[in-house]
């Protein structure tokens, strides 16, 4: 895994939970993913583009929106990201079950 996508997805994670609209963030969580090398990236990506654009383009829905962005960060920070499998957990939960892309 890259560790250096790895450590920049975290620290925008943590920023997410406290900025005043997280939908910001997440659209830069999304482009750093997207410009990311490594087996993470390409999940980040789709979870971030799938979050951001419920925020932009259903924006009757914004509060729901942004309390599911926030949560997906509150997560990711709740993990070991020593721990493989509970990554792939995560992002296989986001991505599938949560964003709705097909297994």
């Amino acid at each position: 895994m890259d560790a250096e996508h790895l450590a920049k997805v975290t620290a925008l994670m943590g920023q997410l939970l406290t900025a005043q609209d997280p939908y910001e963030v997440g659209v830069e969580l999304w482009g750093c993913s997207g410009r990311a090398a490594g087996e993470v990236a390409p999940d980040m990506q789709l979870i971030w583009g799938a979050l951001t654009d419920w925020v932009e383009l259903k924006p009757e829905e914004g509060q729901q929106a942004k309390a599911r962005v926030r949560r997906a960060a509150q997560e990711w920070l709740a993990l070991d990201l020593a721990n493989r499998a509970a990554i792939e957990r995560y992002l296989d939960y986001w991505v599938h079950d949560v964003c709705g892309y097909g297994r």
